[in-house]
């Protein structure tokens, strides 16, 4: 399950609306999903294709309060994903990069020595001196550095089993588009940091709008505050449920924007689309041995892991506090983009938190007036689908500089998959 938004303005909005084509497009035609009496009438969905084969499985999706709206932010990831699949980038072999030009994966927060000392352990590759590196920059001076090229571009060339589109964006600007980057690494690192720790989440009040619309439904929604302490813009994550044919489906959507309503719009509509998501997997894939929790692998696992489980969902940590209301924590105030970069970076230096992007946009792409960028930061926690090994590295003691209000006594890590998919 995949979600995405991109505003764009009228022109590059015509052109992506041309970029679809099942023969020579950049992706295929985007599709709009069937809903039920149990879905939001308010809410549409569309998804581009993994192939034409399998049209319900979706490379890329989008969701919007209107039909265009969804179909742009669907063909906006599709692009964004084709971009990090396809752009040819420098390569250097490790060996022959001075150390003080290059980051090594072992400074980035993934495995713990214990996970890599295990004879199992399936990841070595991303420490091998058979994966080669490419290069990025600082978001701070814009100095050149050399990463593994996993952690930039969106495939496995190396088969590292690493990469995920966490912190790649796409927008009408460069800028913008490294703005939703920088934003998504905030949101998942808030996301994984009181998830691992089993920390009871702060709960916000819910608007009236998006109470009363679930309720209809016979659904039941909260809002959470994320937001880590060196962010100067709000995380929000919604959670619940809406029940079709008598199951309730659950999810939980998150997002990091420039004020708090609109982290919370976002966040509604992802998770909005992770229940529709719900209801709709089962019927084409085989869930019955998703039952452990160590054992689920990936991100349409954890997706639906709770809908197949859902007794396992009230004594979830997160939403242990769900009823004790707090007020958000940093409301956010509207910023143009350079002003928006500006302050994170600020934040982000203050916070010591290293931070590097890669412009990822085709000759194509451009073309149609959209642009991909890579972020990437070795001090934020990542988002992972592999259960079995979660990516704890360097995580435990971190708490407390994110979230100093946290309870100091938690369970690490927390034994159950994160919801989103």
């Amino acid at each position: 399950m995949i979600t995405n938004s991109f505003t764009a303005p009228p022109l590059s909005r015509t052109l992506m609306l041309a970029a679809p084509n099942n023969r020579h497009g950049i992706v295929l035609q985007p599709q709009e999903a069937r809903t039920s009496l149990s879905d939001l009438a308010s809410v549409t969905h569309v998804g581009v294709p993994n192939s034409i084969e399998s049209p319900w499985e979706s490379a890329s999706g989008g969701v919007g309060r209107d039909a265009e709206d969804a179909r742009i932010a669907a063909i906006g990831e599709g692009i964004e994903r084709y971009c990090g699949a396809i752009t040819q980038l420098p390569l250097r072999d490790r060996t022959g990069i001075p150390t003080a030009q290059r980051l090594d994966a072992d400074q980035w927060h993934l495995f713990t020595e214990a996970q890599r000392g295990d004879p199992a352990f399936p990841f070595a590759n991303i420490y091998s001196d058979s994966c080669q590196y490419t290069n990025a920059f600082d978001v701070h001076d814009n100095a050149e550095v050399w990463l593994p090229h996993p952690f930039v571009a969106l495939r496995d060339d190396y088969q590292t089993g690493v990469p995920t589109s966490s912190g790649l964006a796409a927008g009408p600007t460069a800028r913008q588009a490294l703005l939703r980057a920088i934003q998504e690494l905030i949101e998942r690192d808030a996301l994984m940091m009181t998830w691992l720790h089993s920390v009871p989440a702060r709960a916000i009040e819910v608007p009236a709008k998006y109470v009363t619309e679930v309720a209809a439904l016979h659904g039941e929604v909260h809002a959470f505050d994320l937001t880590p302490a060196f962010s100067p813009f709000p995380v929000i994550a919604v959670a619940g449920w809406i029940p079709q044919r008598g199951r309730r489906r659950f999810s939980l959507g998150l997002a990091c924007r420039d004020t708090w309503e609109a982290a919370l719009e976002k966040a509604y509509l992802e998770w909005n689309q992770g229940v529709l998501f719900a209801g709709i997997y089962g019927k084409h894939v085989d869930t019955s041995g998703i039952d452990d929790p160590r054992l689920v692998k990936s991100f349409d696992e954890h997706a639906i892991y709770y809908t197949l489980h859902p007794d396992r969902w009230p004594g979830l940590p997160m939403f242990a506090r769900q009823d004790k209301v707090h007020d958000v924590a940093v409301p956010g105030g509207e910023l143009s983009t350079d002003a928006a970069l500006e302050l994170a970076r600020r934040a982000l230096d203050d916070a010591g938190i290293r931070m590097y992007y890669r412009d990822l946009t085709t000759i194509d792409a451009h073309q149609l007036g959209v642009h991909v960028v890579r972020a990437t930061s070795p001090d934020l926690a990542s988002i992972f689908a592999h259960q079995e090994w979660p990516l704890i590295g360097g995580l435990e003691g971190k708490l407390a500089s994110r979230y100093p209000w946290a309870p100091a006594a938690s369970t690490f890590p927390n034994p159950m998959p994160h919801p989103l998919g």
